[in-house]
């Protein structure tokens, strides 16, 4: 918006205060401002200078001197700039020495205003593209009559800060907003222009540091407008700008990181005020904007208890706590209130009803609860814009809304309102423009005449309810309906889709996704000619496309995934040349593809999966240039891969569709293809999960977010999956050049030949999957694929060492198996392999004509052999046949026993642990667990049931990202941990078998040790030893009883130093190093001496590689400490691991959690202590508990300490310490 403050004009009717700044004129300029959120719009009256109209011109004699002064400046000042940025200023030229004859003129250079005199009184040059160091001292102190400055929305920076310099006595506006401008506020802004300043506009720069009260107590009694917003200032904001400034109208500090609580008299202090009566004050405050801050506590009542002139107040995105203030029923002149994104709760106050003039109320994303107050709509004649969705409301809407005539905007989205659609009440909202109920629990059928009463409404979300019965036909009864967007999606609705939703002529986005719906789709959808988005995925639809949907040229989304959908695709829809989304998997769909899909220039994302498609995938294909998501997986597609498919040939790729995105990731063996990316918004995860599309192959998981890197400037495709398909010849050298392909699934084909060397280039490949083709040759092209998560080129004719170097070496072994040729980590070594190809595991027994077995040391075996082998072959399958019947008789006993402990126990009914599940089948339960080098006595199954009273509440001590992990107590006396894995996407017993093998392997004093595991069917117990201090997160922030002793310094020193050491261990000394990937204070326990023990090594290795990256960067992780790169791509590393301890590291020195939402909203901990330590400011950021009399000495430790943690939290991966590295330093600081 450049520097220009915009006015919300509620009524349509520009909304303009006139006032007088000493001779000029000032109007306040009234224009919507433009916003994604119409919710987020801000009142603003931003005073500025009428500049031409208004302009004032002395008649006072200026002597030669004065002009030749100014021009000078005027020159320095364009001397300074960047050469090649100052082509605006051509006409200012230096016209030789000045004399009688022949005057200089200034005057009439571009951006100057002049006075009869020939003196400079305006400089006007925003947007002026000019860039430079300047000194503005040089400027304003020349110019001593300049009373308007204005070089906003340029690339200038100053140089040494924003030197005012020693006099500006006549300048009045000052605006340097959108700017490059660095280093703190001037001090001497006040002192040198207080006199007559009135506006400063310094917004939109990046300056520092805090705003002392000093600034302000120079003298600003003429200041009426101050906008500090959009910069990286800190620290409390002083009541003194209220104070010190009694002409201050407008005051904007938002986008800043202010932080602190608001001083209770920020609006009350009557320090340089005339007193108002009753103790009070006559300040005259209109606009207080201090959204997008860090504050935090309450909002005191005793700030708004002057507030009868304010006119906007915006509170937004902070962390108040509290309630709202009652006080605010003072505020009678209130036109817009803003409180959003804040943690404020309890009831809302019914004094909120006493706002005669609210026009814009939004209390949005905060922890409201109980019911909307009848009160509130005693403010309803002057409301136009209501926010209170992502609340804990409950109830209804009451029925005094009935009186909000003026409402255009209402939201009560995520709640917990229930009952009926609240028709009778919703019919009186005559202005009402959009309606948005999504996330409640609304019920019965949707009322027609509710909606079609509204002839003024656009948007209509009534998403994730519970709504039911057919959609009504009356619903575009209107023919002059103003309908532009129809969302009702996850519902229950049934039927047809009613043909007369065609009269909706303005309809621009249609979701009816995930209902009941049947029947064909109508063809009259083809009369929606605005139509842009149509999404009707999930319901049970039959018949073809209609080819009418082709009459839709404005089309960019069309999501028909998760029907009955037969036929061909319809020819017409090459007409939709605005194509971005084209999901059309999971129906019966036959034919081929369509050579028009290529025609499809703005398509990124073609979803055809698990349909019947066959016949070749058409070369024109690889004309669609702008792919980020191809998904052809489970077809009859034959034929080669097209060369060039997936590569971005014509610049940017537009921002994907859609807000929020389900990726619905397939993860069981049985699965076919890498699973489903949908569009989510108005879908609730619980909703999905029952369905067929989690269910549809033995396992399955929901992923939600901005899961795609949708970066304008990417050079490839993403995703590709094409396996299950038929597809035959060679891999397409083109593949290997799509740079930034993340995920590439082939597998299941007929393909032949070598991995292409272009494969080099696959640098960010986080998931390959080539399984089940005819390739051969070495895998030596992977090499350079360091962020592999996942990999699967089983069953192949693939020969050669694995490559050591990327991810190959450390992935799990199942993923290379039946290559007969293929050795090195992780299948055996390569010196093991035998001379025909066959790995050590696979030595061939086999006899020729004359009786000879070759075996793999080509050991020759004489012919009577054959005797022997055979009898030995027969005693062995009488000894299976004893020993099986012997079974059978003791597995019916056991079976009794099994029947009558289960019985007993109650596992899932009694202890509420609806989780347990033995996966359907009956394993004994006296299966015995297998235990390493320190067994425990022979434990069994059965005696671990009986140790957590069947797993109950009662002995869970702690649930993970891996499982939740049990308290077990022995009959021996003994206490050990069980950690009972999430049913993920586990791998083969085989490969479970061996990891716990190899886990069970590595012993440090530092890590955690495994002492057995256990196999029950799909369920995965791990045995750990006890740890009796528990976590450090318990320690340091946990309020269970006997956690409450605080750690010393002494403690936490030695905490931090082994968990160091064991993390050492693991990425440095235990072959093969293992990347833990989830280091945080939870998964640091602690022994009854307070030694560190990392736990939860060695899971991602166990659990699927791809859940294990998403959970901890894309989903949940475990925010604050994932590092920023985990964000952009597949990318765990080592290096990973460093952030995260050094972010445990700053909790232990800070003893704050690393998203400790009482000290940081926007931020976390890692940017709190780094403002902290840019502000030399670093003993602040020390656990004050440490720094008491007993601990101060070892305040430079601590600081040390400090710079380590630093070293390992640095943005770029490369620039941290190794864990090496880490362990001498801390060493180094200890011993010192």
């Amino acid at each position: 918006m450049g520097t220009q403050r915009v006015r919300l004009s509620i009524n349509t009717q520009p909304l303009c205060i006139l006032s007088m700044l000493s001779a000029c004129t000032l109007c306040l300029i009234c224009s919507p401002m433009q916003s994604a959120h119409p919710q987020h719009q801000q009142y603003s009256m931003h005073l500025q200078l009428d500049r031409h109209a208004n302009r004032r011109l002395l008649d006072e004699h200026a002597n030669t001197g004065d002009q030749a002064r100014d021009m000078e400046a005027l020159l320095r000042f364009k001397a300074q700039l960047t050469q090649g940025s100052a082509g605006a200023l051509s006409t200012w030229k230096d016209q030789g020495p000045v004399s009688s004859t022949y005057e200089a003129d200034p005057c009439s250079w571009y951006g100057i205003t002049c006075t009869t005199s020939k003196r400079v009184v305006q400089l006007e040059l925003q947007n002026a593209g000019l860039e430079g160091d300047v000194v503005l001292a040089s400027l304003l102190e020349p110019l001593d009559q300049l009373k308007l400055l204005d070089l906003s929305g340029n690339q200038l920076h100053f140089v040494e800060d924003v030197t005012i310099g020693t006099s500006c006595a006549s300048l009045e506006t000052l605006i340097l907003a959108n700017n490059v401008i660095e280093g703190v506020v001037p001090t001497n802004l006040f002192r040198a222009c207080g006199s007559t300043i009135q506006v400063v506009d310094l917004s939109h720069n990046s300056l520092t540091g805090s705003l002392p009260h000093t600034i302000f107590t120079d003298g600003c009694g003429s200041l009426q407008l101050l906008d500090l917003s959009y910069n990286r200032l800190t620290g409390n904001v002083p009541s003194a700008i209220i104070s010190q400034c009694p002409s201050l109208q407008e005051l904007h500090l938002s986008s800043n990181s202010f932080s602190g609580q608001l001083p209770p008299d920020l609006l009350t202090n009557c320090d340089g005020y005339v007193q108002a009566g009753a103790g009070g004050c006559a300040h005259h405050v209109q606009v207080l904007d201090l959204s997008f801050n860090n504050f935090s506590g309450p909002i005191y009542d005793s700030i708004f208890r002057q507030c009868a002139g304010m006119i906007s107040v915006d509170l937004s995105s902070n962390a108040f706590t509290g309630e709202v203030p009652v006080s605010l029923d003072k505020c009678s002149s209130l036109e817009y209130l803003n409180l959003s994104n804040n943690r404020i709760g309890n009831g809302m106050p019914a004094s909120l009803g006493s706002l005669d003039s609210i026009k814009v109320l939004d209390l949005s994303n905060n922890s409201f609860t109980g019911s909307i107050l009848q009160e509130i709509g005693n403010a309803c004649p002057t409301l136009v814009h209501l926010d209170l969705s992502v609340n804990n409301l409950s109830g209804t809407i009451p029925s005094s809304f009935s009186s909000c005539n003026s409402l255009r905007y209402l939201n009560l989205a995520s709640n917990k309102l229930s009952g009926r659609f609240p028709a009778e009440v919703v019919t009186r909202f005559r202005s009402l423009e959009s309606l948005l109920l999504t996330f409640n629990a609304f019920t019965g059928p949707l009322p027609a005449m509710a909606i079609t009463t509204l002839n003024n409404l656009k948007v209509l979300d009534l998403g994730s309810n519970k709504l039911s019965g057919p959609i009504p036909s009356q619903l575009c009864f209107n023919p002059f309906s103003a309908l532009e967007k129809l969302m009702l999606p996850n519902n229950g609705f049934v039927g047809e889709i009613p043909a007369a939703l065609a009269n909706c002529s303005k309809l621009k986005a249609l979701d009816l996704s995930f209902n009941h719906l049947q029947g064909e789709i109508p063809p009259e959808v083809g009369c929606l000619s605005n139509l842009e988005s149509l999404s009707m995925w999930y319901n049970e639809f039959t018949g073809q496309i209609p080819k009418e949907i082709g009459l839709l040229s404005k089309l960019r989304v069309l999501i028909l995934n998760n029907n009955f959908l037969s036929g061909l695709l319809p020819d017409e829809l090459s007409n939709c040349t605005e194509m971005q989304w084209l999901l059309l998997s999971n129906n019966q769909l036959t034919g081929s593809i369509p050579a028009f899909i290529g025609s499809m220039q703005q398509l990124t994302m073609l979803e055809m999966g698990n349909n019947s498609l066959s016949g070749p995938i058409p070369s024109e294909i690889a004309n669609a240039s702008k792919f980020l998501w191809v998904d052809l997986n489970s077809n009859f597609l034959s034929g080669h891969i097209p060369p060039g498919i997936g590569r971005h040939v014509n610049g940017r790729v537009d921002r994907l569709h859609g807000q929020v995105f389900a990726f619905i990731r397939n993860q069981g063996s049985g699965c076919r293809g890498l699973g489903t990316l949908l569009e989510f918004a108005g879908i609730t995860p619980e909703a999905l999960s029952p369905t067929a599309l989690m269910n549809s192959c033995n396992s399955s998981r929901l992923y939600a977010g901005d899961l795609l890197n949708d970066d304008p400037d990417l050079s490839s495709i993403q995703v590709l999956d094409l396996s299950y398909n038929r597809l035959e010849g060679s891999i397409p050298q083109d593949i290997g050049y799509l740079t930034a392909l993340m995920m590439l699934s082939l597998g299941h084909n007929l393909l032949e030949g070598a991995i292409p060397a272009s494969f080099m280039h696959l640098r960010t490949i986080g998931v390959l999957d080539l399984s089940y083709n005819k390739l051969e040759g070495g895998l030596w092209p992977l090499a350079n694929c360091s962020f592999l998560v996942q990999i699967d080129v089983s069953n192949n004719n693939f020969s050669g060492p694995i490559p050591s170097t990327g991810q190959l070496s450390i992935a799990p072994s199942a993923g290379f198996e039946h290559n007969p040729g293929l050795c090195g980590e992780p299948l055996p070594p390569c010196g093991n392999v035998s001379e025909d190809n066959k790995t050590t595991s696979e030595r061939c027994i086999s006899g020729g004509a004359g009786g000879v077995c070759i075996n793999h040391n080509h050991f020759t075996v004489l012919p009577w052999a054959n005797s022997i082998v055979m009898g030995i072959l027969i005693a062995l399958a009488l000894m299976c046949m004893l020993t099986v019947w012997g079974i059978v008789l003791r597995a019916k006993k056991r079976q009794k026993d099994t029947d009558e402990l289960l019985s007993n126990l109650h596992l899932a009914s009694c202890h509420g642990n609806s989780n347990w599940n033995i996966g359907g089948e009956r394993e004994p339960l006296s299966i015995n667990v297998a235990t390493f080098e320190r067994p425990l006595k022979k434990l069994t199954f059965a005696q671990l049931i009986e140790a957590t009273n069947g797993f109950s509440l009662d002995s869970l001590i702690g649930i993970g990202g891996f499982g939740e992990v049990y308290k077990a107590e022995l009959k021996d006396g003994s206490t050990v941990a069980i950690k009972k894995l999430l049913q993920f996407s586990y791998q083969g017993d085989r490969e479970f078998t061996a990891e716990m093998e190899t886990l069970g392997k590595i012993k440090h004093r530092n890590l955690v040790p495994l002492l057995g595991y256990c196999k029950v069917g799909e369920e995965r117990l791990l045995v750990y030893e006890y740890m009796e201090g528990g976590s450090l997160d318990d320690r340091l922030h946990g309020d269970h009883e006997g956690m409450k002793q605080k750690l010393t310094w002494q403690n936490r020193k030695q905490i931090a130093c082994g968990a160091a050491r064991g993390l050492c261990f693991l990425h440095h000394e235990w072959p093969p190093h293992i990347i833990h990937r989830d280091i945080k204070s939870s998964n640091v326990l602690l022994d009854k001496n307070l030694e560190a023990r990392v736990s939860d090594f060695g899971m991602a290795r166990l659990i699927s590689a791809l859940d294990t990256h998403l959970s901890v960067s894309t989903l949940a992780g475990t925010p604050g400490y994932v590092p920023p790169e985990y964000y952009q791509s597949f990318r765990c590393t080592f290096k990973g691991d460093i952030y995260s301890f050094g972010v445990i590291l700053l909790e232990l020195l800070t003893g704050k959690r690393p998203t400790d939402k009482e000290f940081f909203e926007d931020t976390n901990l890692v940017g709190w202590v780094r403002q902290l330590v840019n502000e030399r400011r670093w003993s602040e950021a020390l656990d004050p508990w440490l720094l008491q009399a007993d601990h101060r000495d070892n305040q430079c430790e601590m600081l040390q300490f400090l710079q380590i943690a630093c070293d390992c939290v640095q943005d770029i991966p490369s620039k941290r310490p190794t864990m090496r590295q880490v362990v001498s330093m801390l060493k180094g600081v200890t011993s010192s």
